[in-house]
């Protein structure tokens, strides 16, 4: 594909030779003369002098580079988009394989792939352009909307209601038991879980991610939000729209967490919690208490992000205080003994 016809699907300014021909995209120490390589931010800039790519994209008021380039306001997006111009997903052809069991009263749009030793429960509904890879076990009663991917090894349990262009990764399982007992007197009884799980359009779950299935009512994941690898949501949670959470966060039963919230690596929430809207939880925080909108914590329990970072500058200071203050101690008893002489 020639740079400047790249450059106009991209939505990108063309700066340079339009009439490359650009083969793939590649990252700038494995690209070629007619690869088309990315960065990420200024800062990297010299890194480009040691690379043989044809052509880079770059953001709008950079500095000017020595080869074609492609400019934008978000380079990120741009590579995306590129990525999936020159590395298509792989798609299966439609059908049902004849190794998967399907039940009788089980709909598959005629042009979804329901792939090798899938199984299909009992009133389970499958949409247009929907991708079920191997092995994919879904039981009664789900829904399943248009242009999903639902890689191999995924569990879908019953009632579990997924929106359109949903994506989730292998090992997931969406709609197992809440984590929900009662004591009777020294024993554990099970709290049946007769509640689903609703993931709205446009979401994306990654690889050994739990969601639980609701108590009562549902547990719903808001649309456009993504899911990274081994997350745990509990029941009864509610997630916004177009929020991110990040590997190995865990969110206790009845929390919700708003819209466009980031939680970012191995963040616990804990039950009934509720995060506002547009908040900021940073890696590692223990959240045990509500967070406003707009509001960025740190730290166990979290805070205020900078009250945080005051807090551990002063314990970092922590030995020489204490050596400063066995000093002290040393020269006061020196001046005690001398006025009681």
């Amino acid at each position: 594909m020639r740079l400047g016809e790249l450059a106009e699907r991209l939505g990108c300014r063309l700066e340079g030779d339009g009439g490359l021909e650009v083969a793939a995209v590649r990252s700038l120490e494995e690209a070629g003369p007619h690869d088309l390589s990315f960065i990420a931010r200024p800062a990297y800039l010299a890194r480009l002098q040691g690379s043989a790519a044809g052509a880079v994209i770059l953001g709008e008021g950079w500095p000017p580079v020595d080869r074609p380039a492609l400019r934008t306001g978000n380079p990120y997006l741009a590579l995306a988009r590129a990525l999936t111009i020159f590395h298509p997903a792989p798609t299966p052809a439609p059908g049902i394989h004849p190794t998967a069991v399907v039940a009788p009263d089980a709909r598959v749009a005629p042009d979804a792939c329901v792939g090798p030793l899938c199984v299909l429960g009992p009133g389970t509904a499958v949409g247009a352009g929907t991708i079920l890879e191997a092995q994919v076990a879904v039981g009664a009663r789900v829904r399943i909307g248009q242009g999903c991917r639902i890689f191999p090894n995924v569990t879908l349990r019953d009632e579990v209601v997924l929106g359109d262009r949903v994506i989730i990764h292998s090992g997931t399982v969406i709609g197992a038991d809440g984590f929900g007992y009662g004591r009777d007197g020294h024993r554990y009884v099970k709290i049946p879980q007769v509640g689903r799980v609703v993931i709205e359009d446009d979401v994306e779950i990654g690889a050994n991610v739990c969601i639980d299935r609701a108590t009562l009512d549902e547990t719903r994941i808001g649309r456009g939000t993504k899911i990274d690898n081994l997350v745990q949501v509990g029941h009864n949670v509610r997630i916004g729209s177009d929020t991110v959470i990040v590997a190995q966060v865990g969110i206790s039963g009845s929390a919700r967490i708003g819209s466009r919230v980031t939680l970012a690596g191995q963040v616990g929430v804990a039950d009934h919690v509720e995060i506002g809207d547009d908040a900021i939880v940073m890696a590692q925080s223990g959240v045990g208490k509500d967070i406003p909108p707009r509001t960025a914590v740190f730290g166990s329990p979290a805070a205020p992000h900078t009250e945080t970072k005051r807090q551990l500058a002063a314990l970092a200071r922590l030995p020489a205080l204490r050596k400063a203050v066995r000093a002290l101690e040393e020269r006061l008893a020196g001046l005690e003994a001398r006025l009681n002489k």
